[in-house]
């Protein structure tokens, strides 16, 4: 099961009981009989109730229907996140229909409540769940009810229609209030018209289609039809419930939850001075107190989930004195550091994972799950994460404090060329971030080695890694060990190479510069195959990492999402003696939408070099251009792996 330390009720068993008519009316649906071989099970019905009362207080009710095709795979499960500040799961029922039409219901004791991230002690998200028996047979029906009641001040939410099993019906019903209205977006799907019945609106759609896991494709958000709905209360709704007409008025919203904690005390006040006492420069300043940030501890601690529906963080001089604290409160402490000091800052809330998530047809602060801080600075301060798009509020600065391995000047991959919302009152917007180019994520590889005449290498590896190519790099170096550091690399040179010994891994973290060095020993002991005890026949390109796509000869469904990355990399391999080149690939340069690839060789005083540059675009390519995109990294990969043939003297 996806989720740890689950709390258990001993002596759960299931009770024979009668399902009821809408489950039973479900199962009664016919399916196709063509679904690939690897679908378990289908998902018959799919519905959500979403009622309001004049108070905003919303009760959702949400019920599943799904058939087991065939054993194997994760079980279906019921699963209901709540917060336990601002509301509740009232009712949680689940049944079992057998092929033999026997129907058993679940018993209480078989719903667990389980935290939703065990990583941070302090996490309030909850969550209420109740799995299928995993030895159900093949056409067993499982089905299940849950209903959670909220208060909120939230006038938007969001519905998926479908996860990854394919579904036959999906519905998304919301009751409104009388003079209240909707509105909705549907997004990776064609326009669903609503019912509508006086205050209740329905959404449906019929015959969704399996989505498969894909390699390098788009976020599942990208890919699966999903619902953001809108809904505007009426003249004599309670003032707390105000519509989200636009992004300028969601960012007036969230300042009045976000703006206060972020005061400065004279504690913050004297912990801003002592970082900056010896910073001369703006970005001095800026840099010392976003290390500070970054070290500040990280838990989930929500509060105010009713009146901030969680974007209320802890007041900054709490934080500091604390040293914890989760996103929001680490931007809260940087902000009031900064505001010490004389810089302004805003809070910036994003999605984080996936840049495609956002978007900015529905204007509602349910579309973010992260918060980092836009700096205001002046034009001596000039750096690839500044932005211009808001003259109003001039030149911003964006950094995350959360993130301990990405310094002041970068972001994190994910958030680059994502949308994000600036609040600053009613001047607040969303605006996408920056996207830094790919020369300032490259790595650079130099080998120098050496082959003896029965094909075994030693070569010593030095690969500087730049901007958040660093990242994985320097978060291993900082909490994995020499010894985790060893076993990764061990295994990524012996998937190419066979069998390796590394030594001598030295990794040199040049933050200021932001770049890390690592350098490495690494031998060989069949790298060249000697053939009729005169020829060897070797690769020198193995020694340097792939470029880390995988595109199998098949049918590709889903788009396919490229990168933007830098790769260089130089072999200077000396022969062994007595051996002299016989055959070199020629150069070759590879261009296509996808990306620019080229190769040389040198062969000069007993030395050959080989050098390639690899250079991929960030581009999302239809499924149609697969085959395309697929003969790019195949001629790629010819190109760094073409054989040089020595010859005995």
């Amino acid at each position: 099961m996806r989720l740890i330390a689950i709390l258990v009720l001993a002596g759960a068993v299931s009770i024979a009981k009668e399902a009821p008519s809408w489950v039973q009316e479900a199962a009664r649906q016919t399916t196709k009989s063509d679904y690939p071989a690897k679908v378990n099970h289908v998902t018959l019905l799919a519905e959500e109730h979403l009622s309001l009362d004049a108070e905003g207080r919303r009760t959702m009710t949400e019920r599943g229907v799904i058939k087991i095709l065939q054993p194997g795979g994760s079980p279906p499960e019921a699963f209901r996140t709540y917060n336990p500040k601002s509301g509740r799961i009232r009712d949680f029922h689940a049944w079992l229909v057998y092929p033999s039409g026997r129907e058993t219901e679940y018993d209480k004791k078989r719903v667990l409540d389980v935290a939703l991230d065990q990583r941070y002690t302090y996490d309030e998200g909850r969550a209420k769940v109740i799995e299928c028996d995993a030895d159900a047979p093949a056409g067993s029906v499982f089905a299940y009810e849950v209903t959670e009641e909220e208060d909120t001040i939230f006038t938007t939410y969001h519905y998926g229609f479908q996860e990854k099993s394919p579904v036959v019906v999906s519905r998304f019903v919301l009751s409104l209030p009388a003079g209240w209205e909707a509105r909705a977006t549907v997004f990776n799907h064609d326009e669903i018209k609503p019912e509508i019945a006086g205050s209740t609106y329905t959404w449906e759609a019929r015959d969704l289609p399996w989505i498969e896991e894909e390699e390098n494709s788009p976020g599942w958000h990208a890919i699966a039809p999903r619902l953001a709905v809108t809904y505007f209360p009426g003249s004599a709704a309670k003032a707390e419930l105000r519509p989200m007409k636009d992004w300028p008025a969601v960012s007036g919203w969230l300042a009045g939850f976000v703006d206060p904690p972020a005061a400065v005390t004279p504690a913050v006040r004297a912990k801003a001075q002592e970082l900056t006492s010896s910073s001369k420069t703006e970005l001095e300043k800026i840099t010392a107190i976003a290390a500070f940030a970054q070290q500040t501890n990280y838990v989930s601690v929500q509060m105010n989930l009713t009146r901030g529906g969680g974007y209320t963080p802890h007041p900054a001089d709490q934080v500091l004195s604390r040293n914890y604290g989760d996103c929001k409160d680490k931007a809260t402490l940087m902000r009031a550091l900064l505001q010490a000091v004389g810089i302004d800052a805003y809070p910036v809330v994003i999605y984080s994972g996936d840049r495609e998530f956002v978007r900015r047809e529905w204007p509602s602060p349910m579309q973010f799950n992260h918060a980092i801080v836009a700096v205001k600075v002046s034009p001596e301060t000039n750096l690839p994460t500044v932005i211009t798009d808001m003259p109003q509020l001039g030149r911003l600065l964006i950094f995350d404090p959360t993130d301990p391995v990405t310094r002041v000047g970068d972001l994190p991959a994910e958030e680059q060329g994502s949308y994000a919302l600036v609040i600053a009152g009613p001047q607040g917007n969303l605006v996408k971030m920056p996207m830094l180019p790919a020369t300032a994520n490259r790595i650079e590889l130099s080998v120098d080695a050496q082959m003896d005449a029965a094909g075994a290498v030693s070569a010593h590896l030095v690969t500087h890694y730049f901007g958040q190519s660093a990242s994985p790099m320097r978060y291993m170096t900082q909490h994995g060990g020499p010894d985790e550091l060893k076993r990764v690399l061990e295994r990524s040179y012996s998937r190419r190479l066979g069998g390796v010994a590394l030594d001598h891994i030295a990794p040199a973290d040049q933050a200021q510069e932001g770049r890390l060095d690592l350098a490495l020993d690494l031998n060989v002991r069949q790298f060249g195959q000697l053939m009729q005890n005169r020829l060897l026949v070797f690769k020198p390109g193995a020694l340097a990492p792939d470029h880390g796509y995988n595109f199998p000869k098949k049918p590709r469904k889903l788009p396919v999402k490229l990168s933007a990355r830098v790769r260089k990399d130089q072999v200077s391999l000396r022969l062994p003696p007595g051996f002299a080149v016989d055959e070199v690939p020629d150069p070759a340069r590879i261009e296509s939408p996808y990306g620019v690839y080229q190769t040389s060789w040198k062969a000069a005083n007993d030395v050959l070099i080989f050098e390639a540059s690899l250079e991929t675009k960030d581009i999302i390519a239809p499924a149609s251009d697969y085959d395309r995109v697929r003969d790019f990294f195949d001629k790629l990969a010819g190109g760094q792996y073409g054989a040089v043939v020595l010859v005995k003297r």
